[in-house]
């Protein structure tokens, strides 16, 4: 059993009717308890206030690693979904036997459609635009 010593504490008025409240609700409590379990706290809370001064810098690091590879992986998913765009659009090109022109104009319209939507594009809308355009 631990051994404890005795010391005199003060409270306000106000603080000694919040402790009595919490003796009344949860049994088994004394105000040494009470006292005691509120000091355990306090240090803990307090011991913990000093670790985030040494923890924060090894976090900020370690976001900064991880974002600095999840932006590497991006970039490599991004080239090589160029890539891929690219043979298709070459492929589509030669099928199609466009000519320089038309591969301006595919591309001229296809940059407005992204500026105008934020890069997200509904097909069917890009459809209807182009039918437009054809019309027009």
């Amino acid at each position: 059993m631990e051994e404890y010593k005795k010391v005199t504490i003060s409270f306000t008025k106000e603080q000694l009717e919040k402790l009595n409240e919490i003796m009344a609700k949860e049994q088994g409590y004394t105000r040494s308890s009470l006292v005691r379990e509120a000091v355990d706290n306090y240090l803990g809370y307090r011991a913990q206030n000093e670790n985030v001064n040494y923890l924060s810098p090894i976090i900020s690091q370690n976001i900064k690693l991880v974002l600095s590879r999840f932006e590497e992986n991006l970039s490599e998913m991004l080239f090589k979904l160029a890539v891929e765009v690219s043979k298709s659009n070459i492929l589509s090109a030669r099928n199609f036997e466009l000519n320089d022109h038309a591969l301006n104009y595919l591309n001229a319209v296809s940059e407005q459609l992204a500026a105008e939507h934020n890069g997200v594009l509904d097909l069917e809308k890009a459809i209807d635009y182009i039918d437009g355009e054809g019309n027009g």
